[in-house]
């Protein structure tokens, strides 16, 4: 039998589709309110079905587990938040969005479901996949829009690693979060652009 996707763009209104959109925006809401209660751990996807009224069997045709289920609406919470600005310099432009993603990684819902996930994705190849081209994927692609700007203007050199200058941005905001338990404050944030600007050579004033 051919293993269903593991993740779902959001449907649009069509003709036939009401059903689907009603029925999964239930799936994972009910899901959303059971990570927020117990995390991951207490997810169940008897316990999705039975809060969302959505038989187990259309769960299972959408989602292989309690984890996809996770993942899923850990998706959806990133689907909403706002785009990154791209107004002022790069080193604020830098600041406000990795200031919304400390925000976002710091709430109850998607701190659970991020330290839920951790172990899983250690074992779980697709589920690993999915996190890295859903999740990871739309980070890294929202910073590479940001940093050519500070080239552009003169912020950054050109030879820039873009490579290393996002994982220098975002490899200690999910080190904190996951592993050492640290802070995520403001103050991080601006430490860490700080530090990428002055490695890629910025000159511009604050």
């Amino acid at each position: 039998m051919k293993a269903a996707p593991l993740f779902h763009e959001p449907l649009k209104p069509g003709p036939g589709r009401p059903r689907r959109m009603a029925t999964e925006h239930a799936i994972l809401k009910a899901t959303r309110e059971m990570l927020a209660r117990a995390g991951v751990h207490g997810l169940t996807v008897e316990g999705v079905a039975a809060r969302s009224g959505v038989a187990k069997t259309t769960i299972y045709r959408r989602w292989r587990s309690k984890e996809d289920l996770a993942l899923a609406a850990l998706l959806e919470v990133i689907r909403a938040e706002p785009p990154a600005r791209h107004l002022g310099s790069t080193r604020a432009a830098l600041n406000g969005y990795l200031g919304q993603l400390i925000k976002n990684v710091s709430s109850r819902l998607y701190g659970r479901i991020l330290r839920g996930l951790i172990s899983e994705l250690a074992v779980d190849r697709q589920l690993a996949r999915g996190f890295r081209e859903q999740v990871l994927a739309r980070r890294t692609a929202t910073i590479r829009e940001l940093l050519p700007r500070g080239t552009e203007r003169g912020e950054l050199r050109p030879d820039l690693d873009m490579a290393l200058a996002v994982d220098l941005l975002l490899g200690p905001i999910y080190y904190r979060a996951l592993l050492s338990g640290e802070p995520l404050t403001t103050a991080f944030v601006e430490r860490l652009v700080d530090a990428v600007m002055a490695y890629g050579g910025s000159n511009e004033r604050r």
